[in-house]
């Protein structure tokens, strides 16, 4: 069984080839070959730019192919590889023999030259779920063995300047058994990026690459595990890159910490909790898990963040607590048609109301649909229309006068802090600064 090590030599790296990947190798390769009978290194010149990385890859692979080689192991001319990488590859196939791939620990050299491994990286990967759930940077790079006959079925991208690594580990991830275990085969060196055509930074893959990875998350959706207070949620994935869904992929709810506050503010034991801006989800899970409510009202009037709320209200086993009169409507200061509109590409939460005749969303007020059921607690994120909210919920608080938590606008801060708290005898009891807004909790002044 042999293996190829495949290095493209770009601009600017022969003499980071001549003086540490080729040496490199060939002390591996007299350390151990671990299970192989021959190792090559197929050295791929395009010192001109000429070619392009892709390109000298796909050449290499196709010659490997060629000539019977049964692994292949990319290696970049700014890289080393470790002298035991033969080694702990062989006992790590010899354990999993059905591997199409292994990758190994993501380890670079620090400004010292010292290797390191790099924080946030799991330590194992083990399928294409668990592949798709970690963000690029923290889940593999090139360095990896794998079976000719599988990468010779895609090869990289030739068109593609930065990126066409995730392209390919996508495509491996998806039709190989591959997996990412805790070896070290490999030292990166960053910041030695190849010169002159066609090169590109690692802003440059960073920006390519999080597109791709969202692609293919919309495409096979995810699953997040979360845990609070040892209590275990699940959250639907379909853009990572999305504020929400990314806290999720962290294996927390989003706001967590200003959703602890509640537990010493809401002052019922079973409450009615009114979600306006319910979006996909992340508070009512949260409610239905930690506060023991009786009832939760999510309002919400974007399609997008609907579907994803009720797949995560299924798969969390709270049917039983939802109040569905909410659900495919917005709340304001009277009745109308609306259209939604989504000001952040990753922020499906920063989705407003604007007033359109041709709408196809209704706007009602919280008094027309809560009126005949009761609110101990009102959360809302209105992205702007706080106050027409509140202005359409005037009898309903003046009956149940719940505490309040609400994201306001800047532009809307004295408004709501000042003068509308002043108007309805509420209280501001705590708040959380953000960029553009504050979220205020107010209780009513007979409870302060």
């Amino acid at each position: 069984m042999d293996c190829a090590i495949i290095t493209p030599i770009g601009p600017g790296h022969r003499q980071l080839f001549e003086e540490s990947c080729a040496p490199s190798v060939e002390t591996a390769i007299g350390f151990s070959k671990g299970p192989f009978d021959h190792v090559h290194h197929y050295a791929m010149d395009d010192m001109q730019g000429l070619h392009g990385r892709s390109a000298r890859r796909n050449t290499a692979i196709r010659q490997a192919q060629e000539a019977g080689v049964e692994w292949i192991f990319f290696l970049d001319a700014d890289d080393v590889l470790t002298p035991n990488a033969f080694e702990a590859f062989g006992a790590r196939l010899a354990d999993e023999p059905t591997l199409d791939a292994l990758w190994g620990l993501i380890c670079e050299f620090d400004a010292a030259g010292e290797p390191q491994l790099r924080d946030g990286q799991p330590a194992e990967l083990s399928s294409y779920a668990e592949f798709l759930a970690t963000p690029p940077f923290f889940a593999v790079q090139i360095g990896a063995f794998i079976r000719t006959e599988l990468v010779a079925r895609f090869g990289f991208d030739e068109a593609m300047d930065t990126g066409e690594d995730y392209k390919l580990y996508l495509q491996l991830w998806q039709n190989g058994h591959c997996a990412k275990r805790p070896e070290i085969f490999f030292i990166n060196r960053r910041d030695q990026h190849s010169t002159g055509p066609r090169s590109a930074t690692g802003a440059d893959w960073a920006r390519q690459v999080e597109r791709m990875w969202a692609d293919a998350v919309e495409r096979d959706p995810l699953w997040a595990p979360l845990e609070h207070r040892g209590v275990a949620a699940k959250m639907q994935i379909t853009n990572p890159l999305d504020i929400i869904q990314n806290t999720h992929l962290q294996g927390r709810f989003f706001e967590d910490s200003s959703l602890e506050k509640l537990r010493d503010l809401i002052g019922v034991t079973h409450p009615h909790i009114v979600e306006v801006g319910a979006n996909i989800g992340n508070h009512v899970v949260w409610y239905a898990q930690h506060l023991n409510p009786a009832r939760i009202y999510p309002v919400e009037p974007n399609p997008a963040a609907l579907t994803l709320l009720e797949g995560n209200i299924a798969a969390n086993g709270i049917d039983g607590l939802i109040d569905r009169r909410g659900m495919g409507f917005g709340v304001g200061r009277a009745e109308g048609s609306f259209r939604a509109e989504t000001t952040q590409e990753n922020n499906l939460g920063a989705t407003t109301l604007i007033a359109d005749e041709a709408g196809e969303l209704k706007v009602v007020t919280l008094d027309a649909l809560m009126a005949d059921a009761r609110a101990d607690f009102l959360k809302i994120d209105a992205e702007g229309m706080e106050l027409d909210v509140l202005a359409g919920a005037e009898g309903l608080i003046a009956r149940d006068r719940p505490l309040i938590w609400v994201e306001t606008r800047r532009d809307n801060l004295l408004a709501f802090a000042q003068e509308w708290c002043r108007a309805h005898d509420y209280v501001l009891v705590d708040s959380v600064f953000y960029v553009h807004s504050i979220d205020y909790f107010a209780i009513p002044r007979e409870r302060a």
